[in-house]
């Protein structure tokens, strides 16, 4: 005899499994509480206090500038932390291929200065470090290739990074003799290594997905981003992924398929899906670009490879038994 029971029975785990699902990433897409929020302004607070109780990095110009998930409104909870870009007032150039570097130089009016930007950011950085050590204990501070970072205080602050940045021109031909410039960030880590970013593009483009998608598109990154450390903590993969990356991916899923009426966990399912699609794709992945749609996402050294973004694909639908 047939048996319906056990079909009714599996249909209902089924459905329950999905349930289960919907709370927990109805509870991963919010963004931090109101106590970790005041605990990550509190750190902002503390690193303008450092840079402007400073002589030597008030002499060097430097301005103070938010970054990374936090300014972009991407965090997730329980992970309070602050990124905060130290901007110092000088310049590095990138010149695109073909670019007369003498006579773009002349049109754009740029001039060398006597001091090595690897001096003036290793002056910034013993600065920083000093100061904070001073303010905060040498226990409580350290000192990496690109950041100082200050560790937080519980119930009181944040973890904060203090990067010190340059300003990025990528100069290009514009076409009619001329030439132009697009502006980024260059960070000049210990070790003499370069890392450009467009801190700015990202911010506006994520903006302007989020509006287009009915605000879900943030909310898929938190989701994703607190998936990416249980899929760690369960050795599904590796390392966890970085948070920017997962961002990126999530960003190049194109608005209509954040836009369907479905619950999160089918809404998520899908656009998992369709990442499998594009990143098994060779001539899109040639061209894929990061939020800011400027920088190759898988061309240049990255922090992360093709296959680490596939792993963690793949890794998140059989997780979510997709």
């Amino acid at each position: 005899m047939f048996d319906t029971r056990s079909i009714n029975e599996a249909a209902i785990a089924k459905e329950r499994t999905r349930s289960s699902w919907n709370d927990r990433l109805w509870h991963w897409e919010r963004p931090p509480s109101d106590s970790e929020e005041t605990k990550i302004q509190r750190a902002a607070e503390v690193a303008r206090l450092v840079v402007d109780g400073n002589a030597t990095l008030r002499a060097e110009g430097v301005q103070i500038r938010p970054q990374g998930s936090y300014y972009n409104n991407t965090n997730v909870r329980l992970e309070a932390d602050m990124d905060l870009r130290v901007q110092l007032p000088g310049i590095i150039i990138v010149y695109a291929e073909g670019v007369d570097r003498q006579r773009a130089d002349g049109a754009l009016g740029y001039r060398r200065t006597d001091r090595s930007l690897s001096e003036i950011a290793g002056s910034v950085r013993d600065a920083l470090a000093l100061d904070c050590r001073r303010r905060f204990g040498a226990g409580n501070v350290s000192v990496g290739k690109k950041a100082v970072t200050v560790d937080g205080l519980s119930g009181s602050r944040a973890d904060v990074d203090l990067v010190p940045a340059f300003c990025l021109h990528h100069v290009e031909d514009d076409g009619c003799g001329g030439y132009s410039y697009r502006e980024g960030v260059a960070i000049l880590s210990a070790d003499g290594t370069r890392t450009f970013n467009f801190p700015d593009q990202h911010h506006e483009n994520g903006k302007a997905k989020r509006s287009r998608t009915q605000h879900r598109f943030k909310k898929v990154v938190r989701m994703l981003k607190r998936l990416n450390y249980e899929l760690c903590d369960q050795g599904a993969i590796p390392k966890r992924v970085p948070s920017f990356l997962v961002e990126c991916l999530v960003y190049v899923v194109e608005d209509w398929h954040f836009l369907v009426d479905e619950d999160r966990y089918t809404r998520l399912v899908r656009i998992l899906r369709r990442l499998q699609v594009r990143l098994g794709d060779a001539t899109w992945t040639e061209t894929a670009t990061e939020v800011n749609e400027i920088k190759f996402l898988f061309r240049q050294a990255q922090a992360w490879s093709l296959e680490d973004a596939k792993g963690f694909v793949d890794a998140s639908l059989v997780r979510l038994g997709a």
